[in-house]
């Protein structure tokens, strides 16, 4: 595997909880998330909606997060 690809988005080992559904709090629309997005645009009400599953705790020892997600801290 390549070093700037992260083996946590490959698809191969993702499971049927990395794609649910989150209510906007806003208009109770239903959104779909990937474990992988932040965040969500809500189609009815326009407000961006974070992800309240993502976990991005990989960045602290992957050498490729700067690439995938940017610098943090």
């Amino acid at each position: 595997m390549s070093e700037s690809h992260c083996p946590g988005q490959d698809m191969r080992y993702w499971t049927p909880d990395d794609i649910f559904d989150v209510i906007c709090p806003e208009c109770q629309n239903e959104i779909e998330f990937w474990k992988d997005e932040p965040i969500r645009v809500c189609s009815r009400c326009k407000k961006e909606i974070l992800n309240p599953r993502i976990d991005l705790s990989c960045t602290d020892w992957c050498k490729s997060s700067n690439a995938c997600v940017g610098r943090r801290k």
